[in-house]
């Protein structure tokens, strides 16, 4: 398929910072080694008693502790899905040579995405006001559990003046906040964006919601239930985290000499129209070509595709035949990797930390495995980098993010040695 590039506004993007948190903890490089090793993060469910659900593994995060800049009385005040979203977007400001703590508020923006917020909160919110009445609830039920709570916690916290706001494209939500956090510094509005994604829906009610779905894995082996692209999967693994990134336009960066982790260098997003859960490989891949116009760039450019890859039967082979429309002939030697097969599915964390992930990729030169992949799946025929690890040279990446609703964005990434000229 021949796809003809469109011009775009000059203004380059970099990314110079990036906090993480996720159930393998919160360093970048342990995160990193466990992905390029392989190493599953799911495990068995304690924080939800399970008796009752047909399922009882998950990708859990652990309370983040008190930090030189997240102190013990902000992580009592709010939600899990803030505080794991706070100590992300702390990381990120402090790699980024930013700083976390500021004195006076400055001028940076803050686009971040979530498809459940603060469930956790919620769910303990309406259990009190259904068993005690509402003058038991929470004193701040409202501002706690608000859907913008992590970008106003975000702004205020970390003193950010820019404009703060929140997206809600469910499992895409990471991916589109990072794509319009992009625009806007390519388009002139923002010199510095703070942008990710952040979810922590282990709880009851997502739980349960999700197993009335008939979408969750019933394999008794956590390491090995959430199997994308395999002919075995038996549908997906609900997870937890969050991932922030600062976004910078180049020359900004370069004046204050930071360091320079990669580009993203388009961004494609478009609705399938279609269906409320069930996928369309058109409309992904109209992102996809979308996203390569912005780009600037041919299908034949691209050498790595991180998939959504949810291990559920439709996803995989939707998915699977949108890269192969996008890409034409270049489908069939592009490495394919599916993060979820390690991370489970993080839902409005998924696309920003999988982004991540691609970042590392193209840096290092290493696109990590799709474990538990055994049995090739005949509607899922391209190469999916299976079990181990491969060394390759990559310029650019695509990072796929599609969403009940038929949301559908998609990232292009370049390497950082590219961005130097």
């Amino acid at each position: 398929m021949t796809v003809t590039p469109y011009h775009s506004p000059s203004r380059r993007v970099v990314v110079t910072g990036i906090g993480i948190v996720t159930p393998h903890g919160s360093d970048v490089d342990d995160f990193w080694s466990a992905m390029q090793a392989g190493r599953s993060c799911i495990g068995t469910l304690t924080r939800v008693d399970t008796s009752d659900f047909p399922v009882c593994i998950g990708g859990q995060v652990d309370d983040p502790k008190p930090t030189p800049f997240l102190s013990e009385q902000t992580l009592r005040r709010n939600d899990l899905f803030t505080n794991i979203g706070l100590h992300a977007g702390g990381l990120a400001l402090e790699a980024s040579g930013l700083g976390a703590a500021a004195d006076e508020k400055r001028r940076i923006s803050v686009v971040v995405g979530t498809a459940f917020g603060a469930m956790q909160g919620l769910q303990d919110v309406f259990g009190s006001y259904f068993s005690r009445g509402w003058r038991k609830m929470h004193p701040l039920a409202v501002p706690r559990n608000m859907f913008n709570s992590l970008s106003s916690n975000l702004s205020i916290h970390y003193k950010l003046a820019g404009s703060q706001f929140t997206v809600a494209a469910a499992c895409a939500s990471g991916a589109v906040a990072i794509g319009e956090a992009f625009l806007r510094i390519q388009h002139g509005q923002d010199d510095v964006v703070l942008t990710g994604g952040a979810d922590a829906p282990i709880c009851g009610s997502v739980l349960g919601g999700w197993a009335n779905l008939r979408l969750l894995s019933r394999n008794p082996a956590p390491e090995r239930a959430c199997r994308p692209f395999d002919s075995g999967r038996d549908g997906l693994v609900i997870s937890e985290g969050a991932a922030m990134l600062v976004l910078e336009e180049y020359e900004h960066a370069r004046r204050r000499g930071a360091r320079l982790l990669g580009e993203i260098a388009g961004y494609g997003t478009t609705s399938d129209a279609n269906h409320l859960t069930a996928p369309d490989s058109q409309g992904q891949s109209d992102a996809i070509c979308q996203a390569i116009r912005s780009a600037g760039i041919s299908p034949d450019d691209v050498d790595h595709v991180n998939a959504h890859g949810t291990s559920t039967k439709l996803n995989d082979e939707t998915e699977s035949r949108a890269i192969r429309m996008a890409l034409g002939r270049r489908a069939e030697r592009v490495a394919i990797t599916a993060n979820k097969s390690m991370l489970g599915h993080t839902m409005g964390a998924s696309g920003a930390l999988e982004l991540v992930a691609t970042l590392l990729t193209l840096r290092d030169g290493v696109v990590p495995p799709t474990i538990n992949y055994e049995t090739p799946d005949p509607a899922c025929d391209l190469d999916y980098v299976p079990n181990q690890a491969r060394r390759q040279d990559i310029r650019f990446a695509l990072k796929n993010s599609f969403a009940f609703g038929g949301q559908n964005a998609v990232l292009v990434l370049r390497h950082p040695e590219e961005v130097i000229q």
